[in-house]
């Protein structure tokens, strides 16, 4: 019997790039609403960055993911009990491949199937061609594509003689092999914690080049998960004030500074975290040794400008290794490069981070950096999308006009007071410390950060405060 799905025509459908945790909410959702589709991905399975097959993944085997198992699943499944506390990737890619079974996704999904150009005619026509060579015309698009498609690596980087071998972040596999050898890592984020972590088990010498100081929280408060103690116990981490939330903290784990790190520049509630129950510890056990900013490596090897002050000591440093944790930049090669406009940041103008300006027909989701589980955030933009195309599908309707009224306008406009989360398309999750607040950081952007268009870090709560409050339009 002939498969309904493949005899609608492709310029009826949305085709839907990446098969993700944001690529398979979008496909939940949009197969909610009975809005056809295709799912396409370069990988041979669903589950983008979690899959283990993926060459391309900055996943490693003994990665620690940041949020618990209770606010790592769709509240329509559920993560199995025999889960342990924290995920690792190997379950979390059994997760999502359970959850593309269970709603019938594998049948919209075409595997090893990339996307090598989409481009827009009219409203509402997309020329798209494959690798397999083949070109179809598609309504619309939904780019699932994530955030590690482009690495971003310092100018200083390209410099760095051939004697030390130099690797980003995306590339890191863990830490064999590493016996005897001195690593550099670079980075002020969550990647250049974990990574520094994981070389500590092996190398023999770790240096963590932090130029931006932030806060550590732990993964776990009074014995629970601190995503659960937070959603149980909101005045812990967000209700009373910083110095609280600070106090807490610092008798956890301790302050950043005493260990020789850069001291946080932002409060507590207002900072770009690190989770992490480890690298602290290293710190103080002498495994992982502070550095300050680097600027250059010389022609011996040698890398220099680690810093002033504190720091003066490890200019002589000679790594084997140096691991960039430095970022990514937001874009994608399949679509026109002027496509999207950027903001004077230059971030892409994204309305909510993901609805392209004026145009009902692209949809990018998860071009976002936040601290904590960053699914509901995909979940809201995927429901939303949703309910716009199944509006365009049929027309209009007063909803979508009214979505388009707002989307013109600012985005301070839109409500942002913090509410449940009502039910939408699919289920909802809460991310980690729901009660903490997380903002761009101000002032000079670190010199590793600054060349090249970043993914933007985004107040977390505000953004998906002010996507259920867009949502409700359609409700």
């Amino acid at each position: 019997m002939p498969d309904l799905h493949d005899q609608i025509p492709t310029r009826e459908k949305v085709l839907i790039i990446g098969a993700g945790p944001a690529g398979l909410a979008a496909a939940a959702a949009l197969k909610a609403l009975e809005v056809p589709f295709d799912l396409v991905d370069r990988a041979p399975h669903v589950g983008g960055i979690w899959n283990p097959q993926r060459e391309d993944s900055p996943v490693w085997p003994t990665l620690e993911m940041i949020s618990s198992r209770e606010f790592t699943q769709y509240e329509d499944m559920l993560q199995p009990v025999s889960f342990p506390e924290y995920l690792s990737p190997t379950q979390m890619a059994k997760y999502l491949r359970a959850y593309a079974h269970r709603h019938e996704l594998t049948e919209h999904f075409r595997p090893r199937t990339a996307v090598r150009s989409a481009r827009p005619f009219d409203e509402g026509v997309w020329e798209v061609e494959l690798s397999t060579g083949e070109v179809g015309i598609y309504r619309a698009v939904i780019s699932a594509h994530g955030i590690s498609e482009h690495p971003h690596r310092p100018a200083w980087a390209a410099d760095v003689p051939s004697s030390v071998r130099v690797i980003h972040a995306r590339d890191w596999d863990g830490a064999d092999g590493l016996e005897g050898q001195r690593v550099l890592v670079v980075g002020s984020g969550q990647s250049a914690a974990d990574i520094s972590v994981d070389a500590a088990r092996r190398a023999l010498d770790v240096r963590w080049s932090m130029r931006t100081g932030h806060w550590v929280v732990p993964r776990r408060i009074a014995g629970i998960p601190g995503d659960v103690a937070a959603s149980r116990e909101p005045t812990v981490l967000g209700g009373l004030n910083a110095k609280i939330a600070e106090t807490i903290i610092r008798r956890a784990v301790g302050h950043p500074a005493e260990v020789g790190l850069p001291a946080p520049v932002a409060p507590l509630l207002e900072d770009t975290v690190i989770v992490s129950d480890d690298v602290l510890d290293r710190v103080r056990e002498g495994r992982i040794t502070p550095a300050g900013d680097v600027t250059g490596v010389d022609a011996d090897g040698i890398v220099t400008h680690l810093g002033t002050g504190s720091h003066a000591g490890h200019l002589s440093f000679a790594p084997d290794l140096i691991v960039l944790a430095t970022g990514y930049e937001s874009r994608a090669d399949h679509f026109p490069q002027d496509l999207v406009p950027r903001t004077a940041s230059g971030a892409p103008d994204l309305f909510l981070g993901a609805f392209a300006r004026g145009r009902d027909d692209l949809v990018i989701l998860g071009q976002q950096r936040v601290s904590g589980g960053v699914l509901p955030i995909l979940v809201e933009q995927a429901d939303i999308a949703a309910y716009m195309l199944a509006a365009t599908r049929d027309g209009s309707s007063p909803a979508l006009e009214q979505f388009r009224r707002v989307r013109a306008g600012s985005e301070v406009a839109v409500p942002a007071k913090p509410a449940p989360a009502p039910g939408g398309v699919r289920g909802r999750v809460e991310g980690l410390l729901g009660a903490q607040k997380v903002t761009t950081r101000g002032g000079a952007v670190p010199a590793h950060e600054a060349e090249g268009q970043l993914v933007p870090q985004v107040d977390r709560d505000t953004l998906l405060a002010r996507l259920r409050s867009v949502r409700e339009l359609f409700a």
